[in-house]
């Protein structure tokens, strides 16, 4: 029997997002299992631990470290070893999403409840299975931020900000970018013919455009999915914003052109690279742009499998009547012991502890004793005592704006966001992007260069400072704040 103080000791990287354990069952457990399976090497362990619906997911660094060596020698032997792992990642993500449709294909509102177990469980493998390639990334990404960002600065001493965001851009859009375009050339289709839109209703006299937004809304319903929660967005979902994009004025013609230019945008990025001397940056850089591609691609299925998942847990919640919120912290062990266990998910919900290890079925724990366990796992996470008064992070996206804090920690407080607020968040999501349109910068605890919150603010063209640690620890809504992201500061100018 392990025993988990002494796991919970070693050094653990934490990162915190809104989630539920019914989400992450598949993601969490591929850590040990389906990674290890498929690579050859994974974690020792994988601990999540949740409170109201705010996970903070845990890795451990010597893991981390570990895979970031396997990885490199790897790569040292075999050049061509970080495109195997994209085309591995996207034949496992193809299959997977397949095999998605196969199974909402059954009627779920006819089928027994055997099937229904066996269809959730068919679809939380499945989501483990997916993540069996992806789960290299953290291995790279959190553990070379820092030594991409130093190699950068002692390479090219001057113009460091700007070179540093110019020689991480992407060499492909995100999913998330990619939406986006497609919507602003739906949305200047309608601007150019002058149509008055209000409802879905107001374009029956265009087929053609409906046609074209319905298309987008089967594509793309799944966009605000959240790891809490399933989103299904309807028609008149896209409709309101399209006419959130014209009421504003948003310059469309610009988002298109700016997107349509990648390609200029990654010829400087290349040119710039062939100057580099330090073989190990240009390795990194090299590397980095294979992650990016399979971090896009598996933060975009996960989104997706979502809506499978919560799906097929509200046709179980209907058969037993149980309340959805709760139900979402049962493990898929655990069928079989509805309705009975719902008052100890009550109690998961509101703290509890999952540690997956490789060989074995999980552990779990709620109340005092997840308190505890959690409390251990903090121990390295804790900041000097004292009045903060300025945060420091890293700049994922250059520029120097004042205001008001908004701190979001899931779609339940996106709502709050106003125009002209700073975004503040453990890291964002998907379901973020509303907020994020809204905002003129964006503070995150977590995330690196290519990260969410990094590629959507360089898109939207407002400052971002990343990997604060503590930003939604320290800053409260309402806080007036200065953010400095060409230093990477924030400064707290009002509480």
């Amino acid at each position: 029997m392990i025993n988990v103080d002494n796991l919970l000791k070693k050094n653990w990287y934490l990162q915190g997002f809104n989630a539920t354990p019914a989400m992450l069952y598949g993601p969490a457990f591929s850590m040990v299992r389906d990674m290890p399976k498929a690579l050859g090497f994974g974690y020792c362990a994988c601990i999540e631990y949740f409170k109201d619906d705010v996970c903070y997911y845990a890795y451990a660094w010597d893991d981390l470290c570990a895979i970031l060596e396997i990885l490199l020698k790897k790569c040292a032997g075999n050049k061509n070893y970080p495109g195997y792992l994209v085309r591995e990642n996207e034949k496992i993500c193809h299959e997977v999403l397949s095999a998605y449709d196969r199974i909402e294909r059954k009627n779920w509102q006819t089928a027994s409840v055997k099937q229904l177990f066996s269809f959730w469980r068919q679809i939380n493998d499945l989501s483990a299975y997916l993540c069996s390639v992806s789960h290299i990334v953290e291995g790279f990404s959190l553990t070379t931020e820092d030594k991409i960002r130093k190699l950068i600065a002692e390479e090219f001493k001057d113009d460091i900000l700007d070179k540093t965001i110019l020689l991480t851009t992407p060499r492909l859009h995100s999913f998330m970018i990619i939406e986006h375009y497609e919507l602003c050339l739906l949305a200047r289709l309608i601007k150019n013919k002058k149509i008055t839109l209000s409802s879905v209703t107001d374009l029956k006299k265009y087929p053609d455009i409906l046609k074209k937004l319905i298309k987008h809304q089967q594509k793309y319903f799944w966009k605000l999915n959240g790891y809490t929660s399933a989103k299904k967005l309807l028609p008149e979902d896209f409709v309101d914003e399209i006419r959130e994009l014209l009421s504003k004025k948003v310059d469309l013609d610009k988002i298109i052109f700016d997107y349509q230019s990648l390609s200029i945008r990654v010829k400087k990025r290349d040119a710039l690279r062939k100057k580099i001397k330090n073989k190990e940056l240009k390795n990194l850089l090299t590397i980095g742009d294979k992650i990016f591609q399979i971090h896009d691609r598996r933060k975009e299925c996960l989104t997706r499998t979502i809506h499978y998942l919560d799906s097929l847990l509200l046709e179980i919640s209907r058969r037993f009547n149980v309340s959805m919120n709760d139900l979402r912290y049962i493990r898929a062990l655990e069928l079989e012991k509805l309705p009975g266990i719902m008052p100890e998910l009550k109690k998961r919900r509101k703290t509890s502890l999952f540690v997956l290890l490789p060989g074995l079925k999980g552990l779990v724990f709620s109340g005092a004793q997840a308190k505890k366990y959690f409390k251990i796992l903090e121990m390295n996470q804790q900041q000097d005592g004292g009045i903060i008064t300025e945060l420091k992070g890293a700049c994922a996206s250059s520029g120097k704006v004042i205001g008001i804090a908004k701190v979001c920690r899931g779609e339940k407080e996106i709502s709050k966001m106003r125009q002209g607020d700073i975004l503040v968040a453990c890291m964002t999501q998907p379901e973020f992007l509303p907020a994020m349109k809204k905002a003129k910068a964006i503070i995150t605890d977590e995330g690196g260069l290519t990260c969410h919150a990094a590629i959507i603010a360089r898109e939207l063209g407002i400052p971002c400072i990343i990997g604060t640690k503590v930003a939604t620890k320290v800053l409260k809504d309402g806080d007036l704040v200065e953010v400095d992201a060409d230093r990477g500061v924030v400064k707290i100018i009002q509480k």
